[in-house]
């Protein structure tokens, strides 16, 4: 067993720099050491960020203290996705609203612990609802739903995920603060860190476009790997806040 699962030093440092609780005992582990797979990994702890600050503090101290870190919403998918021996950040709990309804554009913007079921009781009477209805649709939030890039039994009409979502509010592993969404070719007026991963993937879709288009199925409907074949349509955007 590592010495960093239930490790109370940890626990304490997360304590200082979170406003939300950090739960490190041996029954909250248990919990969270399973999800609706097969799979069984205790982590480290568990912290309920109460907002973006929040995660970005234990990001800063994850990069410190080199310990991974997980992001779990509902928990209800079947491969494992939230489990690992690493700090797990339940944004179920406390990051769990909608922040604006915008009826005339037809968005809605999000926090990532929000239930499909309540996003969808919450745009009842708009005229609009979000339409990748997977069957764990009581449980799985929109946060997970993004990650995994869920689909659903409707989603030769209204699309997957990656169809659906407009931006994402991230931040990545080095701290970086970044809002994933569109930005022009030219990726000159994009931040310095953002047009870098750009240009990474679109050189990664251009070194391997042969072997992409041998390789990758042509269907309507394609959930599993990496999405390489949509590269080349790559766009990324950078706004300067988060909401919290």
């Amino acid at each position: 067993m590592s010495d960093r699962i239930g490790n109370p030093g940890l626990a304490s440092r997360l304590r200082k720099v979170l406003r939300g609780e950090v739960l490190f005992d041996s029954f909250t582990r248990g919990r969270y050491s399973t999800d609706a797979s097969i799979y069984q990994i205790e982590p480290i702890g568990v912290a309920l960020p109460k907002g973006v600050e929040d995660i970005e503090a234990a990001i800063a101290l994850a990069r410190e203290e080199g310990f991974p870190v997980i992001a779990r919403g509902g928990g209800s998918s079947q491969n494992g996705q939230t489990l690992g021996e690493a700090l797990v950040m339940d944004t179920s709990r406390h990051m769990n609203q909608v922040i604006e309804i915008d009826t005339a554009a037809g968005t809605a913007t999000v926090q990532p612990g929000i239930v499909l079921d309540e996003l969808n009781r919450k745009l009842k009477g708009t005229g609009w609802y979000f339409p990748v209805d997977v069957s764990t649709s009581a449980n799985a939030t929109i946060g997970g739903m993004t990650g995994n890039n869920s689909a659903g039994t409707r989603s030769i009409k209204y699309g997957i995920m990656v169809h659906n979502v407009l931006e994402v509010e991230a931040i990545l592993a080095d701290g970086s603060r970044l809002v994933f969404g569109e930005i022009p070719n030219d990726l000159g007026s994009s931040p310095r860190r953002l047009a870098e991963l750009a240009e990474a993937m679109r050189a990664l879709h251009r070194n391997n476009a042969e072997e992409i288009a041998l390789r990758v199925p042509k269907l309507l409907r394609k959930v599993g790997g990496y999405n390489l074949e949509t590269l080349p349509g790559l766009v990324a955007a950078a706004l300067d806040g988060f909401d919290s």
